[in-house]
């Protein structure tokens, strides 16, 4: 079985092992974290640095250049912005089901876990709505493994011409626009804002769907609903692979050194299924410690709090108007660092 089907059992050997060189996933030879207090430790470790390519993007920079592209992000995606954004949210998520009524069969990907998040992000960025098929083609190869080399300069091309032609508007884009490296600030902000949390809603609807006495929970007290999107999170997350690292100098992770100039991945797919932290860790399970999802530290998920508002929104309004909703078929996952559902067929009524 492949680690994209089914990571759990590359998880458990990564573990077993503590801090190893392994072959990732897509035939790379790294150093693989994958403890959760391992993690938690490599996450914030001085000696690991995120500058894995060029700088000038908020993922790949340290401190001072991070701290600068981050605080205007930070500042533009603040709490009491992304709360505002619910009555939009919930607007879109209802329309969106409007066309599950009296359909026998629908793909949960084509037709709600992939419009609803591009919509709030382009709406909330001030992406034209003629351009979305644009970029969520442009998303999806620039998380392809096979395709991302290449895509990055498609995006950034395509986002270049948005800055040159968009008028200024009440959007993220207008705020943003005399910050430095806005290209790939803008890259990463469109393509991480709509890919990780559609597989937030696809992932946790299939675990919730092989789970039904926690689904029947939801339904009968949709006050659960938060603590199921942060149990999705951490069961499923989009980041099961992880993210790189590069050693500066010799880092001592878990008692084990690992080299100067080392390639690190740093698995928080493993850690949040750690059985030292989580009991049965591979079954669906509310009220869970707090798990690394989104990250730990300085890189911890500018877009964490839009992204958790989205979920308790998607899955709070399919219970409340599908409560009968099941399978279809046997899904497909697809190749990607960021893991997700190609195809998801359900059937809103049994």
């Amino acid at each position: 079985m492949s680690f994209y089907t089914d990571p759990s059992p590359y998880f458990d050997v990564w573990r077993k092992r503590g801090p190893s060189q392994v072959e990732t996933p897509d035939g790379q030879t790294s150093w693989m974290i994958s403890r959760h207090d391992d993690v938690v430790q490599a996450l914030s470790h001085p000696a690991l640095s995120s500058t894995i390519v060029p700088s000038g993007m908020l993922n790949h920079s340290d401190p001072p250049e991070h701290t600068q592209l981050r605080k205007p992000v930070a500042r533009a995606f603040s709490t009491r912005r992304m709360e505002a954004l619910r009555p939009r949210i919930e607007e879109i998520a209802n329309e969106l089901l409007d066309a599950w009524q009296g359909a026998e069969e629908v793909d949960v990907i084509e037709t709600f876990a992939y419009p609803l998040p591009i919509t709030v992000i382009c709406e909330l960025l001030g992406v034209p709505e003629g351009d979305r098929d644009e970029v969520r083609a442009l998303s999806a190869d620039l998380v392809n493994l096979a395709t991302m080399a290449e895509a990055y300069g498609r995006f950034a091309t395509y986002v270049q011409r948005l800055l040159a032609t968009k008028e200024p508007g009440d959007d993220v884009i207008t705020e943003l626009r005399d910050e430095p490296d806005l290209v790939n600030t803008l890259v990463l902000l469109i393509t991480a804002g709509h890919e990780t949390t559609a597989h937030l809603i696809g992932n946790g609807l299939l675990a919730l769907l092989r789970h039904p006495a926690v689904k029947q929970a939801l339904i009968d007290d949709p006050i659960l609903v938060p603590e199921a999107v942060e149990e999705f999170l951490r069961l499923d997350g989009p980041l099961a692979w992880g993210v790189s690292r590069v050693a500066t100098s010799d880092a001592v992770i878990g008692g084990v050194t690992i080299p100067r100039s080392s390639q690190v991945t740093v698995s928080l797919g493993a850690a949040n299924r750690d059985p030292s932290r989580y009991s049965e860790p591979d079954v669906l399970q509310l009220g869970r410690d707090p798990h690394v999802a989104f990250g730990h530290g300085i890189h911890y998920c500018v877009g964490a709090r839009l992204a958790r508002i989205e979920g308790e929104i998607a899955f709070g309004t399919l219970l409340r108007r599908f409560p009968e909703l099941v399978l279809a078929a046997e899904p497909e996952w697809r190749e990607s660092f960021i893991r997700g559902l190609a195809s998801f067929r359900v059937r809103p009524k049994p």
